[in-house]
This record gives structure tokens, C-alpha cells and sequence, in this order.
């Protein structure tokens, strides 16, 4: 009874903070808590389904059987995706994942990820290490395509109880836990030491300043046209409005691209010599590419190849 009143509770409590689109959705379910919570909240508005990758890692199979027992739990279709990656990186994987997950939406589907409040802290702090500018300390956008992020206004704290008095049988990645990542290290060692020494409330505060940035720095600052997946425009107009205002526009571009992280200062440089016909194209992190292509000046992704696996599980748990 404690248990069940408790969930009515905090389910209240976060639903009030859901930013939530349009319906159809498609929840992308990791295995985690964050994302159980999510399915948890959205099923009990309207039917959803998910979408979980499998990013052929030594937790893979774990994570997706998590994912499937979630998914069967709440009785929702789920469709696994497995990607293939090169040499492992926190950027190759977010790339493949979000590639995953758009060649398994339809049109007008919104994917919802279960990015919290804490995500957008950890975000804002790696951003600022980077040297990024107001666009990278604007961290995750709430809306990027047919991306949408309904809980940055959820604490990580509440999603794991939430999932928890849910009774969800949801899984921590072993990999949360490796500090040769550096948003582990802020997330394990960084943030709880502002905390301790500095201020109770800094994941707030960080979230809070993201959200005041981000509503400064309008996305009418974007010029050119977003395209499979990518973007482009004609490399004469960047050059007619000078290397600080193209590298704004650029900034802002790439932050949609690569999931809230815009250009650091190296990154902007090489970008500009592509402008400027200087170098014919730079790679740049999260596996985006910045090229010159007759009169356009476009920014492309890496292809990452995969395989599909589609199963449906919304009557018998697997």
C-alpha cells in the first residue's frame, strides 16, 4: 500500500513536468531507468512503442534483454535495432544510435529519450570544459527533427525511484560506471564534489541556466536547410557575413547535429578554412563532416552500418 501510494505520488509529481509533443510516439527504450520510467509514464496516457539499439557491446545483450522485459512488463511492441561500431567513443555510439533510431520511425513519429535534468547539467559542465561558446552552454535542446526529450525537468533521482516503485525490471550500464569517459568523470567525480563543497543545488542551477540560454539564443539564427540528416548552404553566404556571425549559425547547426554539443574553438577554425575554400573538408567529432561541394558548404554523417531485428512483444514478456 506504501509502495503504490508512493508511485502515485511521484508519478504525479514528474507527469506535471512532462514536456511531451503530439502523438505518435516511439519511446527509446535503453534498459535503464530513466527510460523505464519514461515507457512507464507514457503507456498510461496512450499506447506507445519502443525502440531499443544494441550497440554490440560486452552489456549489450543485458541492456536489450532489460529493454524487452521492460517492454513486455507494459505491453509494448519493441523493435531492436543492432548497430556495428568502430573503435569504441561516447560520439561514434551516440551517432549510431540516433541513426538506429531514425530508420526506425516513420515521418511522423516523435522519438522520446529520457534525457534528465541531470544529463542537462552534465552536458552544460562538458560544454564549458570544451571551451564552448552560449550555444554549447544552452546544452540539450528539448526539441531536435523528430527528436523530443520530455523529462529535462526530472531529476535522475526521481526516474530510478520512480522505475523502482514500479517494480520494472530495468538494468544499470556497467559503462556509467567508467571514468576514462569524461562525462562519467563529471557525473562520478565533478558534480558531487560541487555539491559537497560549493552548492547542494548546482545540477538545478546548471539546468536552469541551460534552459535561460537556450530561450536567448533563438534557432532564426540558423541559416541554410537541414537534409537527410544533415545541413548545408551556399558557402558565399557564410563568407558575406564574416567568421563571428557564420560561426554562430554553425554552432547552433551543429548542436541540433550532435545532440546539444555545438563547436569548441579548434572545431570553428577548421570550419571557417572550409568557408573560406582553404581545406576541402574537416572531420569533426560525433561522426559529422564539414565539406565543400561545388558552391555548398555542407555537414554530413558517417555512415554506420547495421542490422534489424524487429520483434513484437506486446503479448507474451520475453
Amino acid at each position: 500500500m506504501v509502495a503504490t501510494r508512493r508511485l502515485e505520488e511521484l508519478s504525479a509529481a514528474v507527469a506535471a513536468r512532462l514536456d511531451l509533443p503530439d502523438r505518435p510516439w516511439v519511446v527509446a527504450l535503453s534498459g535503464g531507468a530513466d527510460s523505464a520510467a519514461l515507457a512507464w509514464l507514457t503507456t498510461r496516457i496512450a499506447p506507445v512503442r519502443a525502440v531499443h539499439v544494441h550497440h554490440g557491446l560486452p552489456a549489450s545483450d543485458a541492456l536489450e534483454g532489460a529493454a524487452r522485459a521492460v517492454a513486455g512488463e507494459l505491453s509494448m511492441p519493441i523493435d531492436v535495432r543492432s548497430v556495428t561500431l568502430g573503435a569504441f567513443s561516447e560520439n561514434e555510439a551516440r551517432n549510431a544510435r540516433y541513426h538506429a533510431l531514425a530508420t526506425a520511425t516513420e515521418e511522423a513519429e516523435w522519438v522520446l529519450t529520457a534525457h534528465t535534468a541531470d544529463d542537462q547539467a552534465e552536458t552544460v559542465l562538458a560544454n564549458l570544459l570544451r571551451g564552448a561558446g552560449t550555444d554549447g552552454l544552452a546544452g540539450i535542446p528539448s526539441r531536435r527533427d523528430n527528436i523530443a526529450r520530455p523529462l529535462l525537468a526530472v531529476t535522475r533521482s526521481e526516474t530510478r525511484e520512480l522505475a523502482t516503485v514500479a517494480d520494472l525490471p530495468w538494468m544499470d550500464d556497467p559503462s556509467n560506471a567508467d571514468t576514462r569517459m569524461l562525462r562519467n568523470r563529471i557525473r562520478l567525480q565533478l558534480i558531487p564534489h560541487l555539491e559537497a563543497e560549493f552548492n547542494p543545488a548546482v545540477r538545478k542551477h546548471l539546468a536552469t541556466a541551460a534552459r535561460a540560454i537556450s530561450e536567448s539564443n533563438p534557432v532564426s539564427r540558423e541559416r541554410g536547410e537541414f537534409l537527410n540528416g544533415g545541413w548545408r548552404i551556399p558557402a558565399g553566404v557564410l563568407w558575406a557575413i564574416g567568421p563571428d556571425e557564420a560561426m554562430r549559425s554553425m554552432r547552433s547547426v551543429v548542436r541540433r547535429l550532435r545532440d546539444g554539443y555545438g563547436l569548441d574553438r579548434s572545431e570553428s577554425e577548421r570550419v571557417w578554412l572550409v568557408v573560406q575554400g582553404a581545406v576541402r573538408a574537416a572531420e569533426l567529432t560525433g561522426g559529422l563532416r564539414v565539406s565543400r561541394s561545388g558552391p555548398w558548404l555542407q555537414i554530413s554523417r558517417v555512415e554506420i552500418s547495421g542490422r534489424q531485428d524487429a520483434v513484437g512483444v506486446s503479448d507474451d514478456p520475453t
